[in-house]
């Protein structure tokens, strides 16, 4: 029977790699495709100038408006450096824009120098200018006609939830825009209707690795340009650093039953919940179980809160990053709460986007609201522990935990656990002194990788192997590497936008994009994940030193003191 199944997981193995990589030549054909549209440079700088009149393009040169770096690489293209506002979106009409990345980079980056409207129009402008030109497709207006309808393509599957809303009169512009001018004359019209009309979480395409897409094998869906096409070649001149730190071993997903069942109204509560969400009174008497006498393995614990960690994540996009300072997103800001109340002033640097898709609320802020409840969560449960003994093993535990998370690239809770054990008052318990050597390993090993990940934004993208597996950073670490890279000018002396500068922030954000390609496998606990957001509800946003200062056991006491102290407890019950 083992060998049976041995059999069957390695041919299971092989077709998995066979179609990634049929997936990997369907997103290369879709470049090729999308590329034979494109325009030489020379005849951007006309297609630029023009408006919705019928386009006349002719070859010129305007370093005002593209300026490109040939004379020092010779042989290898012209790299695009400084350009306008109106050239950076003329560039994507360039016939290698697409294979270059720098049609994902745009709509990662364009909020920097544009508005949604602005580049909305532009595209509108461009597709009336070319009505008509679809009966010679070799000419340039044809490539201009049918590139238009690639990019509404490209922008209306990566950004609707951020540009697209419900709420949005930009999504009310472009519908009237298709349903009026594209779809009477382009049978694309109707299927970009349909895209822009679908819900958002339908059309989410992030799948286990192990899991196969259907899509290879729609003939609709042959038509249709894969907004990932590009992801790869976003970080491919991304500069590799090694580090290596001990892993003894890889944890493989698997089912582990939990011992007892409780019902749990928190299982109903919308998610991720907080202390807003659910008070103490409606945590049943099994939710406030401590969390030291539950009996859930380390490894069933790491894999649910994977699980919660990862249902936010992907709430996330990548243009939620950008300009996180703007809202109180700092590496000094306090627990709880990082974001900048309303009332605040402005923070130095801040205010760097033309148009701000994210806000005091946004997704980025509930994402580290959430790491901050788990932060706060392992201390609280530390120091409110009934004995030295229950303390020592729950640190454990918690280690246990966290080198569970970094092991299968779970940064993010790998992370936030060492921020809880790292509190001052936590580090301070008695408990410390009886842990073992081969235990406090797995504190410095957390601590090794907390410095590797803030050693360099792409090192999470080293590796083939490594790339390919599911993977969830920690959004504050890298929201500040965003930040660093939003230090200094964005433009020169001459006002055009540097385009080396807005790549390089593209290429960290598309990140984002890459790691919610593929979900951890894990087996759902619906009674472990209602259980620890009851806790995270209760201690999520409670006052550590409060806790601290009702529990003796956190404070090592002489043994005279001691006996004071037990005697007076004593004393005190009996008045009770």
């Amino acid at each position: 029977m083992k060998v049976m199944v041995s059999k069957v997981k390695q041919q299971f193995d092989e077709l998995r790699a066979k179609v990634e990589f049929l997936q990997s030549v369907k997103k290369y054909l879709q470049v090729l495709s999308v590329d034979q549209w494109g325009l030489a440079l020379s005849l951007l700088p006309s297609l630029a100038a023009c408006g919705a009149a019928p386009l006349e393009l002719q070859h010129s040169e305007d370093p005002t408006l593209l300026h490109f770096l040939c004379e020092q690489r010779r042989g290898k293209g012209c790299p695009l450096v400084a350009a306008t506002a109106r050239g950076l979106i003329a560039y994507l009409y360039a016939r290698n824009a697409h294979a270059e990345g720098f049609v994902q980079q745009f709509f990662y980056t364009y909020r920097y120098f544009c508005t949604p409207e602005e580049l909305l129009q532009f595209l509108m402008d461009k597709f009336n200018s070319t009505l008509g030109a679809n009966e010679d497709p070799s000419s340039d207006k044809a490539k201009v006609y049918q590139r238009t309808l690639d990019l509404l393509h490209f922008w209306i599957e990566d950004a609707q939830l951020v540009d697209f809303s419900s709420s949005s009169s930009l999504l009310q512009t472009l519908d009237a825009f298709l349903t009026a001018e594209v779809a009477p004359v382009d049978s694309r019209g109707a299927g970009l209707l349909a895209t822009l009309q679908a819900s958002p979480r339908m059309r989410r395409v992030c799948v286990p690795s192990c899991a196969f897409d259907a899509s290879i094998s729609s003939p609709e869906d042959e038509e249709k340009l894969s907004v990932n096409s590009c992801r790869r070649s976003s970080i491919e001149d991304a500069a590799r650093k090694s580090f290596q730190w001990r892993v003894s071993r890889v944890v493989e997903p698997q089912t582990v039953q939990c011992k007892e069942k409780v019902f749990s109204i928190a299982a109903a509560l919308p998610r991720p919940c907080y202390a807003s969400l659910m008070s103490n009174s409606s945590l049943r008497s099994e939710e406030r179980r401590p969390f030291s006498q539950s009996e859930h393995t380390p490894l069933h614990i790491a894999q649910q809160l994977t699980l919660l960690e990862q249902e936010i994540f992907h709430d996330c996009h990548p243009v939620h990053f950008l300009n996180s300072r703007a809202h109180g997103v700092t590496e000094n800001s306090g627990n709880i709460s990082r974001c900048a109340s309303p009332a605040s002033s402005p923070l130095e640097g801040s205010g760097l986007l033309v148009s701000d898709v994210s806000g005091p609320r946004g997704p980025l802020q509930r994402l580290l609201t959430h790491a901050d409840c788990v932060t706060n969560w392992v201390s609280a449960e530390l120091v409110t522990c009934d004995s030295v003994k229950a303390q020592t093993a729950l640190l454990a535990r918690f280690l246990a935990v966290g080198k569970y998370c970094y092991e299968t690239r779970n940064f993010a809770t790998a992370m936030q656990i060492l921020s809880g054990l790292e509190n001052v008052i936590v580090r301070q318990l008695p408990a410390w002194k009886q842990l073992s050597l081969k235990v406090c390993e797995a504190l410095e090993e957390l601590r090794a990788v907390q410095v590797f990940l803030k050693s360099d934004n792409l090192c999470l993208m080293e590796g083939e192997k490594d790339r390919r597996r599911p993977t969830l950073p920690d959004a504050l670490i890298l929201a500040l590497h965003i930040q660093q890279l939003e230090i200094g000018a964005f433009t020169m002396t001459s006002g055009a936008y540097k385009w080396p500068k807005l790549r390089n922030i593209a290429r960290v954000v598309s990140q984002i994009h890459a790691f919610q390609e593929r979900l951890y496998p894990y087996p759902p606990d619906p009674e472990l994940q209602a259980y620890l957001r009851g806790r995270l509800a209760r201690f999520g946003r409670c006052d550590i030193p409060l806790l601290a200062s009702d529990n003796h056991i956190n404070f090592s006491q002489m043994p005279a003191a001691r006996r004071i102290h037990d005697t007076l407890r004593r004393v005190k019950a009996s008045f009770q």
